[in-house]
C-alpha cells in the first residue's frame, strides 16, 4: 500500500508539472497538443464516418433483415469477366423474373427499368428525374413506404396502366402547393395519372435520391424502354437460412433457360447481397487501414513536438533537476516524471482530437443523411495513440534529465 500510495503520488506531481509546463509555455504546447490533435480527429472522425457509411450501405443493401439476390451478366465484384465478355452475354428478360418467381423459397422478384426523363405538370418542369419501371417488390428492397395516396397493384401492372408514384423531391418540385394525388402529369409527352407520392427517404444522396417517379416496368417497356435495355433483376428470398438453397435452384433454373451445356460454366452471375456487402466492407477496412497510416504520420509529427518542448523543459528546469537528485529522487524517478509529463501533453491533444473527430463525424453524417456510429473500439486505440506517442518520443528527453549530475545541474542556475 505504501509504495502505491508513493507512486500515485509521483504520477499526480508529474501530471501537476505537466500543467505548469503547458501553462507556462501557452504557445509552444499549444502547438504540440494541436499536432497530436490533428492526427487523432483525423482518425476518429474518418473511421466515424465510414462505420456511419457501412452501417447504411449494409441495411441498402441487403434491405434491412430481407435477404436477396442479385442477377448480373458478370461477376462484377470478382472483376474476372472484362467488358467483352459482358458484352458476348445475353441479357435477362422479365420472363426470366416470372420464372423464378416458381422457385421454393422466393417471396418475390424486383424488375427495374431506369432512365432520365422530362415531366410536365400544366406549365411546371421537373427536368433530370429518374423514371423507373418497376414492380411490387419496389417497396420492400428499399425500405420505402407510401406517405400519401397507395402504390400501384399487380392488376394495374398487368395492365400496363398509365400510373405513375412521386418520390418526394419531384412532388414538391411539381406541385408545391398543391395535393398531386389524382393529378394528371406528362412524361416525355404521355399522360400518366399520380396515384401516390412516396415517403421521404434518409439516405446518404439526400434530396436527389427522392428525385424519381415509379410507373408499372410494363408501360416502361411499352412506352420507354431504349433498344436492348435489360431489367435488373433481384430476387427476394423468404429468409437467410434458404439464401443458399434459393441462390443453388435460381442457378440451375437459368442455366436451363439460357441451354447451358452441362460442363460449361454458367453465362451469368448469381449474387448475394451478402457477398457485396463483405466486398464492401473489405473496401473500407482498407480505407481504415490507410487512414491509421496517415493519421500516424500527423501524430508522428505531433510527437516530435512534444520531444522538442520535453528538451526545452528539461533545459529550463535543470537546476530543479539537480535539488531532485540531491535530496535522493533516483534516475528511475526522474525519467518517470518526464515520460509522465508527455504522455499527458499528449493525452490532451488526444482527448481534444477525439472529441473533434466525433464532432466532424456527427455534422456530416447529418449532413450527408447516414447514420451516426460511435465506434467505442476506436476510442480506445485512440487514446492509446496518443498517450503511447508522448511516451515513445518522451523517452529521449526523459533520459537526458535523469543522467544530469546533481552538482552539474544546480551550477546550472
Amino acid at each position: 500500500p505504501e509504495s502505491w500510495e508513493k507512486i500515485r503520488a509521483q504520477v499526480y506531481e508529474a501530471m501537476r508539472q505537466a500543467l505548469i509546463t503547458l501553462r507556462g509555455n501557452r504557445m509552444r504546447s499549444g502547438l504540440v497538443i494541436l499536432g497530436v490533435m490533428i492526427g487523432v480527429a483525423s482518425l476518429m472522425g474518418m473511421v466515424a464516418i465510414l462505420s456511419g457509411l457501412e452501417r447504411f450501405i449494409a441495411t441498402s443493401i441487403t434491405g434491412g433483415e430481407t435477404p436477396f439476390i442479385i442477377l448480373a451478366k458478370t461477376d462484377f465484384l470478382s472483376g474476372e469477366s472484362g467488358h467483352k465478355e459482358w458484352e458476348k452475354r445475353k441479357n435477362f428478360t422479365t420472363d426470366d423474373a416470372l420464372a423464378i418467381e416458381t422457385v421454393n423459397h422466393v417471396r418475390g422478384v424486383l424488375v427495374f427499368y431506369g432512365r432520365g426523363v422530362v415531366v410536365k405538370y400544366k406549365e411546371r418542369k421537373a427536368q433530370a428525374i429518374q423514371l423507373i419501371g418497376t414492380n411490387q417488390p419496389f417497396l420492400q428492397v428499399n425500405n420505402i413506404s407510401i406517405a400519401e395516396g397507395r402504390y400501384i397493384t399487380p392488376f394495374e401492372q398487368d395492365h400496363r396502366r398509365n400510373l405513375v408514384v412521386l418520390g418526394d423531391k419531384s412532388a414538391r418540385s411539381l406541385f408545391p402547393y398543391e395535393d398531386p394525388v389524382g393529378k394528371h402529369i406528362r412524361i416525355e409527352g404521355k399522360e400518366y395519372d399520380v396515384l401516390g407520392v412516396f415517403d421521404k427517404r434518409k439516405t446518404i444522396f439526400g434530396g436527389l435520391a427522392d428525385n424519381f417517379i415509379a410507373i408499372p416496368y410494363t408501360s416502361f417497356e411499352r412506352d420507354f424502354l431504349w433498344w436492348r435495355q435489360p431489367p435488373e433483376i433481384r430476387v427476394i428470398v423468404e429468409g437467410k437460412p434458404f439464401l443458399d438453397q434459393a441462390k443453388e435452384d435460381i442457378r440451375a433454373l437459368l442455366r436451363m433457360r439460357r441451354k447451358v451445356p452441362i460442363g460449361q460454366p454458367d453465362d451469368f452471375a448469381v449474387v448475394t447481397a451478402d457477398a457485396v456487402l463483405e466486398f464492401t466492407q473489405s473496401i473500407t477496412d482498407k480505407i481504415v487501414l490507410a487512414l491509421v497510416v496517415l493519421s500516424s504520420i500527423a501524430l508522428m509529427v505531433g510527437g516530435i513536438g512534444v520531444m522538442v518542448i520535453m528538451l526545452v523543459s528539461v533545459t529550463e528546469r535543470t537546476a530543479e533537476i539537480g535539488v531532485r537528485k540531491a535530496i535522493g529522487a533516483t534516475r528511475g524517478q526522474i525519467t518517470w516524471q518526464f515520460l509522465i509529463e508527455a504522455a499527458t501533453l499528449s493525452g490532451i491533444g488526444g482527448l481534444l482530437g477525439i472529441l473533434a473527430g466525433i464532432a466532424g463525424a456527427l455534422f456530416f453524417s447529418k449532413l450527408l443523411g447516414f447514420p451516426f456510429v460511435l465506434p467505442i473500439g476506436w476510442v480506445f486505440v485512440a487514446v492509446a495513440m496518443s498517450a503511447g506517442v508522448g511516451l515513445f518520443f518522451g523517452i529521449f528527453p526523459a533520459r537526458k534529465a535523469a543522467k544530469l549530475h546533481p552538482i552539474e545541474a544546480l551550477r546550472h542556475e
